[in-house]
Order: C-alpha cells, then sequence, then structure tokens
C-alpha cells in the first residue's frame, strides 16, 4: 500500500517508536475508521514506562474491511474471528489488534461471558468494559491525544485503582486477582470500592492456569510481592487462590519473598526468574505438602524449562550453612547455582548470594558443572565390565572430583590406576 509524503512526515513527527502503528491508524483512516493505542501501553506511557505491548482498538470500520486492511500491512493471524481480534505481524513486531468489543455473562467464570465485536459503540462505551479506569484510556498515535473518558489519568496521578463500572467489574472474577497485582506492581492504593468488589470475587470459578498467570505476574513484576500477599490476606481471596497457604502467611514468609525479588534481577531468564519466586513463596512447605502444592498449582514446566524439578531441588538443598568449594561443586551437579544460591539468599537472611556466586565464577561452576574426567570407556579399557562396579567407580572419581583432588584427566586416570591395583 503507497504512503503519501504527508503521511511519512506524519510517522516522522509522531513517535519514531511506533511507525507500525502510525501505518496502520493512517491506513484506518483513510478507510473511514479510528485506529487507537488502547490499555497498558497508554498506562505505562503516561506513568513514563516503556511498553511492548501495542494493543490497538479499531472504531468506526466493519471487520471486513479491517481486515483487507491489515492483510495489506502484513502478516495476519486471526485470534478471534466471532470478536474481531488479529494478530498482525509487520516485520520484527507484532500488533493485537481488535474491534471495540461487548460483553455478555451467560455463565460462570472467565469462560462464561459472551463477546462479539461492535465497531460503533464509541469510545466512551468501549472504554467502559475494561476492568480500572487507569487501563481504559486510548492514545490517537497521529495526534499525540490521550482520550480519557473514565478518569485514569487523575487516578493514576493520586496512584490509586478504582474500578471503571462496578456493575460489571465481576463478570470476569480474574479483575480481582489483577487489581491485586497491579497494586503491589505499581505501588497503588486501592479504592474501597474495589476492594469491597475484590473481596466477594469468584475466584473459584477461575481455571488454575489463569489464577497461576496473575500470580506470576505479582511473583515477577512486583518491587515487593509481599505487598500482593498481604492483600491477598486482606481481601480474604487467599482461600480461593491457595488455600495451603492460609495460616502460613508469617513476617518470614514476606521478608523471603521480597528478598527473592531482589534476588530475581540478577537472572537472565523468565524462567530462571519463576524458579527463585515461586520457591520464595512455597518455602513453608517441604515433602510431600510441597508436591501437593505444586499440584494445586499445575506447576510442571515454563516453555520447557523443568521448573517443577527445579523448585523442589532447590528447596532441598537450600540450607543457611556455610558452602565449601566441594559443597558448590558438587551442588552444580543437581541444579544451576545462580538459581540455588539465590534461593537461599531469599530464605535466610544471613547467607548473602554475592560471595558464592563469585567463588562459584572463580571455580568456573557458575555456568554448569565441572565436565567429567572419566568415562564408560576409560574404565572399559581397563577391563571393568558394566555394571555397579563401573557406576561405583565413576561416582567415586565424581567425588574426588568435587573434593578438589582431581583437577585433569591425568589425575583422574593416575587415580583409577591406583584404586583399580589397590581393590585387586
Amino acid at each position: 500500500m503507497s504512503i503519501e509524503q504527508d503521511d511519512h512526515d506524519t510517522i516522522r513527527s509522531v513517535d519514531e517508536a511506533l511507525p507500525d502503528v502510525v501505518r496502520l491508524a493512517l491506513a484506518v483512516r483513510k478507510a473511514g475508521g479510528r485506529a487507537l493505542l488502547v490499555g497498558g501501553w497508554v498506562r505505562d506511557r503516561a506513568l513514563g514506562v516503556q511498553s511492548k505491548d501495542l494493543d490497538v482498538e479499531v472504531h468506526s470500520l466493519d471487520e471486513d474491511r479491517l481486515a483487507e486492511i491489515l492483510r495489506r500491512l502484513g502478516r495476519v493471524n486471526v485470534v478471534g474471528r466471532s470478536f474481531g481480534v488479529y494478530k498482525l505481524t509487520v516485520g520484527a513486531h507484532t500488533l493485537d489488534v481488535s474491534l471495540p468489543r461487548r460483553d455478555s455473562k451467560v455463565g460462570p467464570g472467565h469462560r462464561g461471558i459472551m463477546i462479539h465485536g461492535d465497531p460503533h459503540m464509541g469510545i466512551v462505551e468501549a472504554a467502559r468494559r475494561r476492568d480500572l479506569t487507569v487501563n481504559a484510556m486510548l492514545y490517537d498515535p497521529l495526534t499525540g491525544e490521550t482520550l480519557d473518558p473514565h478518569g485514569g489519568l487523575e487516578d493514576l496521578a493520586a496512584r490509586r485503582l478504582r474500578e471503571v463500572d462496578p456493575t460489571t467489574f465481576l463478570e470476569d472474577p480474574l479483575r480481582a486477582l489483577r487489581a491485586v497485582q497491579f497494586a503491589a506492581r505499581f505501588e497503588f492504593t486501592m479504592t474501597e470500592s474495589l476492594r469491597a468488589l475484590c473481596r466477594v470475587a469468584p475466584l473459584m470459578e477461575l481455571p488454575a492456569e489463569r489464577v497461576v498467570w496473575e500470580i506470576e505476574k505479582l511473583l515477577l513484576k512486583a518491587p515487593r510481592p509481599s505487598d500482593g500477599l498481604k492483600l491477598l490476606v486482606e481481601l480474604e481471596l487467599l482461600p480461593q487462590v491457595f488455600p495451603g497457604l492460609v495460616g502460613l502467611v508469617t513476617p518470614r514468609l514476606l521478608e523471603t519473598l521480597d528478598r527473592a525479588a531482589l534476588e530475581r534481577e540478577g537472572l537472565h531468564t523468565e524462567a530462571e526468574r519463576l524458579t527463585v519466586m515461586w520457591a520464595a513463596l512455597l518455602s513453608p512447605f517441604t515433602g510431600d505438602p510441597l508436591l501437593i502444592a505444586l499440584d494445586r498449582l499445575g506447576l510442571h514446566t515454563h516453555n520447557k524449562y523443568p521448573l517443577r524439578a527445579r523448585v523442589i531441588d532447590a528447596l532441598r538443598e537450600a540450607k543457611p550453612t556455610p558452602l565449601s568449594d566441594a559443597d558448590l561443586r558438587r551442588l552444580a551437579d543437581v541444579l544451576p547455582l545462580p538459581i540455588l544460591l539465590r534461593v537461599r539468599a531469599a530464605r535466610f537472611a544471613e547467607a548473602p548470594s554475592a560471595p558464592d556466586l563469585l567463588r562459584a565464577d572463580t571455580l568456573g561452576v557458575l555456568d554448569g558443572p565441572l565436565p567429567r574426567l572419566l568415562n564408560g570407556g576409560d574404565l572399559a579399557r581397563l577391563g571393568v565390565p558394566p555394571g555397579p562396579q563401573m557406576g561405583a567407580l565413576l561416582d567415586a572419581a565424581r567425588d574426588a572430583q568435587t573434593r578438589g583432588e582431581l583437577h585433569s584427566r591425568e589425575d583422574a586416570r593416575a587415580w583409577l590406576t591406583h584404586t583399580l591395583n589397590t581393590a585387586g
């Protein structure tokens, strides 16, 4: 699709970071509609925070015409044909594009909501269906105008969370958890009316994975996750969200969570950060109760990462006692040390992670275990048959290596020859 020179000037002048959104908005405007950024991006922009979530709502343009425009701009994936939701991929960027939607409660829980697109419902009504006023603002990428039909900017300035429409807020009970994680994440207060709504939210209607998703946002994004956990207690939501924790939210657990939030910042991947945070939250549990808690939450893998196994190993191995060099070498065989040492630091204030992380790096085990110095082939060449004896010798060699007694393959072969001669 061709773009005239004045359109190019508009793209450059509005926002250098949003050329794809501007191109979409220009195409929509030429077709008689209006494309607006909505939701989290608008909120984060008002807070001075960068956001990668680009959600575009298109008004006054029928669905077929919108689909045609999107296909001209890039690759289109239809997410919800019945209510006009698309993913538009342009180069390396993906935009979520939708029509304004009407929600109708037809059954319990998040899935009991019927949604259909209505491009002509108007901006005020379209924003009314959103959960919180700070999430109900819109931004015109062509004019730089922020549209705020429900007072979101005032609430942002006051650092408060307020529901858009109390009569529809609980049509999706998940909104109560979203309010909790937003309050902790942005360190905002909740209005009394919002707190009252959250207290009666029927969270048991929700699928476990949706609940866990919101809890993980709290664990990953809140500066002090303890604030969110305390809110769950205050609003009497904890028995629905995590009944096993009822009665276990102690000052020690709250401090553990907040220390874990400091430790998570040193990790590279979301899966690693989640491991540390879930281990902190689940630290009151051991043995079978830990397994039951993991099962209830449905925690198994995270994008093929062994989240469940890592949490179990970290809680089993994290102890407050000092770690020797041999301990660090041995533990590197069990799980990644950056995770273990940060979980240990979160659980025990007297065990800071930095010194041991530095020592693990010096020992060569920070990024993984030491390479094994012997294998089955080495033993077979000396006449050791496969079986229990070979396994025991390999384990003994590994123990000697972790104690720092073997440093090279030559050391290991000499140790093996001596061991076999002595046994013979």
